[in-house]
C-alpha cells in the first residue's frame, strides 16, 4: 500500500480552513477539492503536531484548530 503524501501549501489550506469553524473530513475535502484520504492524513499530522483537535458532537466527530473547539465550547456554555 502506497504512503500517503501531501505536499506543505495542502496543509496550509487545510490549516487555514480548521481555524474558521468545525469540519467533518469529508466536508473538508470536498471544499479543499484535496482527496479525502490526503485530508485525514494531514489532520491527523496536525493533530500530532497540536495544531489541530477534534470535537464530538456524541455522534459526529468534527476536527478544528484547538483554540477554535475552546471558544467553541466557551461559547456553548455560555448558551
Amino acid at each position: 500500500m502506497a504512503e500517503i503524501t501531501y505536499t506543505e501549501e495542502e496543509k496550509q489550506k487545510v490549516l487555514d480552513k480548521l481555524g474558521q469553524k468545525t469540519w467533518k473530513i469529508k466536508d473538508l475535502a470536498k471544499i479543499l477539492k484535496i482527496n479525502k484520504k490526503v485530508v485525514q492524513k494531514i489532520v491527523m499530522d496536525l493533530i500530532e503536531e497540536g495544531k489541530a483537535a477534534y470535537w464530538s458532537s456524541g455522534s459526529t466527530t468534527y476536527y478544528s484548530t484547538p483554540e477554535y473547539i475552546e471558544e467553541y465550547e466557551r461559547r456553548r456554555a455560555e448558551g
